[in-house]
């Protein structure tokens, strides 16, 4: 069943899609890129705020950036994930991933960023990033897009492609979330894809990613996403 996860970028953010629906919180500075990591303090007022009331997931930049997260996180948070760009130059970039996500404190899983547009990120593509995340033991991973200027995810993966790639993911027995300015009007085609996750920030806010999170267009497709899965499970169950 789909669920909803809102990207956020501080406190008074992460209350708001925690009340209004989000079933998945995820933290990140959106002034910083596709992936953009929070500054420590940040993060940590957002977990002490939402003290377990939903699952917490951290953005933690680009892999060769080097960053990392503190031990104080550990079993605090679900989940972490790095952007795999400008990989491809790097010979041992499966290596580096490898030492990154052993790194991670105890209780944080690791999610695998696979970028829609890999070719102009300089990343490894959809399909390797799959292979390799199954291989590291990942438990999850994400569709998102990396230049942000440049169209949605549907704009790069059609969903022919999708299909197959969410297809390939479940089979490995992968939490799949499909990410990258997805607009309102795209939405039922996602959905209809039936990843564990939608992942959204600028939809749900005023002015764009870089704008204020607006609580009742984060309620609407929260909404939403319940009522496309429920119909979802009805439909299951009638195949039974």
């Amino acid at each position: 069943m789909t669920r909803l996860l809102v990207s956020v970028r501080n406190e008074a953010e992460a209350e708001v899609a925690c009340q209004q629906g989000a079933d998945l919180v995820d933290v990140k500075e959106p002034a910083h890129g596709s992936l953009g990591a929070a500054d420590p303090a940040t993060l940590a007022a957002i977990v002490e705020r939402l003290a377990g009331r939903v699952p917490v997931s951290v953005a933690l930049g680009e892999l060769l950036e080097g960053r990392s997260l503190s031990p104080s996180m550990a079993d605090r948070l679900q989940y972490a994930k790095f952007g795999l760009a400008d990989c491809r130059k790097q010979a041992d970039w499966i290596g580096c991933w490898t030492r990154a996500l052993e790194a991670l404190p105890a209780g944080v899983r690791s999610v695998a960023v696979a970028y829609a547009d890999w070719q102009s990120a300089g990343a490894p593509d959809p399909w390797t990033v799959l292979a390799e995340a199954a291989r590291l033991g990942c438990a999850a991973v994400l569709v998102d897009t990396w230049d942000k200027r440049k169209g949605s995810l549907m704009a790069h993966l059609n969903l022919a492609e999708l299909t197959r790639w969410i297809a390939a993911a479940h089979e490995t027995g992968l939490t799949t979330a499909l990410a990258g300015s997805l607009s309102w009007t795209e939405m039922d085609e996602v959905l209809s894809l039936a990843p564990h996750f939608v992942a959204v920030r600028g939809a749900v806010c005023t002015g764009g990613r870089a704008g204020k999170l607006d609580g009742a267009l984060v309620h609407r497709l929260a909404r939403r996403v319940q009522q496309t899965a429920g119909r979802a499970h009805a439909a299951a169950l009638e195949l039974t």
